[in-house]
């Protein structure tokens, strides 16, 4: 189209707009000059011009059926997106893993859950943890479903035990229930005397124990340098424990001596049943663990550590690969009591004849075991129940994940053509529903902050949840609602709605850049089938006018809303299906948090695959939205 035609375009629509009323009319007519004045500068076809398939929706995201099939007692699921940000993190020495979706203990057996993927994630990668083992798999999604059937050991070799030491094994929680409860190592004291190196005040909160550890050099061997800890750098990968950890760093030189070694000694002030020792880069120096009172079971090492259970000697068979991988540089190790309880451990770091490096690096920490305690006697035990003193919740699942959140961008001058920079109302956003310990909902939450203020209207916000009765709703917390656009039920709920309608807020211009939390209790719990996916059907209500319900593409209004006004102008959605008649929405939901536009700057221009996404119907360029290279025009974003 030539740019004199479409001067003439636009000031034509410009004349017809004028037969608008009210506020509306008025925003509309400065939109329209002010693209009129930019116009002069336009190359190529504007967005609004561009022809998309009148079916696509503008989805982001695919729903996932996860189906887990496994029997065993005291086995924990870990399910994430596989990613290139879990790859790179899984490559790396940092944690905790993003994009984790959920962490659950199977119910009668099984795991059956629906999450939300990028569309462009192929596959699931799924921690299986056990007593015995920990263990990983990279999962498919094939035809929206991603099963795993568990089918007997896998990972490390099992070592024969006793009847009592199973016994022990099945009922004391070791590595599943030990990973949230870290050492305390922020007190610590260390000192020297001579060959004798000494940490102590080493405290395990959830046992009020206190321990010391003793470094003695013996024949030759030196421990190099004082005890020191190594701080978040060295946080604990996914085989460990949950979260960030100090370190304590030790490093021996064997002085060429085989037959020297240096000996370590932890005493414990009250006697204990189990702890779980974590160690990084062993290099070319094993541990021989040696105490008389403790037996050790390698859970985790990946392919790079060995346990040899009559020497009782852990060996790192690749010693180059410090921190590579993060199943090749980390392990964990279950100490047990013999018999009863222990309040000593005793190992040697001893040199490994077959390497010829002499100085050697290690970081070793320690995390608590419970015996299954459950507080609120949910039947889930308290270090994998999320709310250990409730016994009516236990689990969540977020959306999109439990450590990102969406953004949900909006145009306000529906169901007229707008600037399309989407940043006339954003959010950024998770939602979170809450189960109890039989797998059903009992609450939801709305993390959310206002990130756009684009708009020249004051605009309110609400999230309709279908499957959801507004009868079942016992109570709503944190909205804030003070211009009376809603009118409300005593539980917090919307009026006159067939579904359950939560109103976030009625005036995005006062909240911008605040958290805020928005929280729903059940009065009786639901399956998780019964709900509509998140995130729900999110809509605006512009300028307060409630039927003028502003919904992402191809979604019905509510109850109280009308997808065709009846409105003077150039009506832009003429079948009321939130598009324009080039299949445009006036509202997008990205399943992950971006930077917004800078004004009248339009979607296509800042974010330079959007074209080819949404003319493919969401073919091509799945990940439109990333930053990668050449992705995005970063001078026109806000931020930049």
């Amino acid at each position: 189209m030539k740019k004199e035609n479409r001067i003439f375009r636009i000031i034509l629509i410009s004349i017809i707009a004028l037969l608008t009323q009210g506020c509306l009319k008025e925003k509309y007519n400065n939109y329209l000059e002010s693209i009129s004045n930019d116009s002069l500068e336009i190359e190529g076809p504007i967005l609004t011009d561009l022809k998309f398939p009148s079916d696509f929706d503008f989805k982001t995201e695919t729903v996932v059926s996860v189906n887990i099939t496994d029997n065993s007692p005291n086995t924990l699921y870990e399910v994430y997106a596989y990613s290139d940000e879990l790859i790179n993190s899984l490559d790396s020495i940092t944690g905790p893993l993003p994009n984790k979706l959920f962490e659950r203990l199977p119910f009668n057996g099984a795991i059956q859950e629906s999450v939300t993927l990028s569309s462009f994630i192929d596959n699931l990668f799924i921690i299986r943890k056990s007593n015995e083992h920990i263990d990983d798999f990279v999962v498919p999604v094939l035809q929206n479903s991603a099963s795993y059937t568990y089918n007997g050991p896998t990972g490390k070799k099992t070592v024969s035990k006793t009847s009592e030491e199973e016994n022990q094994l099945s009922t004391d929680c070791a590595n599943v229930y030990g990973q949230r409860f870290y050492v305390n190592l922020n007190n610590t004291i260390v000192s020297s005397n001579g060959n004798i190196n000494t940490i102590s005040n080493i405290q395990f909160p959830r046992q009020g124990v206190t321990g010391i550890i003793t470094a003695t050099s013996v024949d030759g061997v030196e421990l190099k340098n004082r005890f020191s800890l190594a701080g978040a750098g060295f946080s604990t990968p996914i085989f460990t424990f949950s979260g960030f950890n100090f370190w304590i760093s030790s490093k021996i030189d064997t002085n060429n001596d085989s037959d020297g070694y240096v000996e370590f000694e932890m005493v414990l002030d009250t006697p204990v049943q189990n702890l779980l020792m974590h160690f990084r880069s062993v290099d070319a120096s094993m541990y021989q663990f040696v105490g008389d009172q403790h037996a050790e079971t390698l859970l985790s090492g990946g392919s790079e550590f060995f346990y040899d259970d009559s020497g009782r000697i852990l060996k790192d068979t690749d010693s180059r690969s410090r921190g590579r991988y993060y199943r090749d540089g980390y392990g964990s190790i279950l100490i047990s009591a013999v018999s009863g309880t222990f309040d000593r451990i005793v190992w040697r770091r001893v040199d490994d004849p077959t390497s010829n490096s002499q100085n050697d690096s290690n970081w070793f920490t320690f995390s608590e075991v419970e015996v299954c305690n459950d507080q609120d006697g949910d039947g889930v035990t308290d270090s994998v129940d999320e709310y250990p003193e409730d016994a009516t919740r236990a689990y969540s699942i977020t959306y999109p994940s439990s450590s990102t959140k969406a953004s949900l961008i909006f145009e306000d001058l529906w169901p007229f053509l707008g600037d399309y920079d989407f940043n006339d109302t954003a959010i950024d956003y998770s939602i979170a529903k809450i189960f109890n310990s039989s797998n059903q909902i009992v609450a939801i939450d709305f993390n959310y902050v206002v990130t756009a203020d684009g708009a020249g209207f004051v605009n309110s916000m609400a999230f309709e949840i279908e499957g959801l009765s507004p009868n079942n709703v016992a109570s709503t917390s944190g909205q804030i609602l003070d211009r009376n656009v809603f009118d409300l039920a005593g539980n917090g709920t919307e009026l006159e709605q067939e579904h359950t309608v939560i109103p976030l807020f009625d005036d995005h211009s006062i909240i911008v850049n605040q958290e805020n939390k928005v929280s729903l209790l059940l009065v009786n719990p639901i399956s998780n089938t019964s709900l509509d996916f998140a995130p729900f059907n999110p809509f605006l209500v512009a300028n307060g006018e409630r039927e003028k319900e502003i919904h992402l593409a191809n979604r019905e209004p509510t109850t109280l809303g009308n997808s065709q006004p009846e409105v003077l102008g150039n009506i832009a959605d003429i079948n009321g299906n939130y598009t324009t008649e080039n299949g445009l929405p006036w509202a997008i939901n990205v399943i992950e948090s971006f930077p917004l536009l800078q004004e009248k700057e339009a979607i296509n221009k800042g974010y330079l695959y959007f074209e080819e996404w949404a003319l493919s119907g969401g073919e091509s360029r799945k990940d439109w939205y990333k930053d990668l290279p050449n992705y995005r025009n970063t001078a026109i974003l806000k931020g930049n």
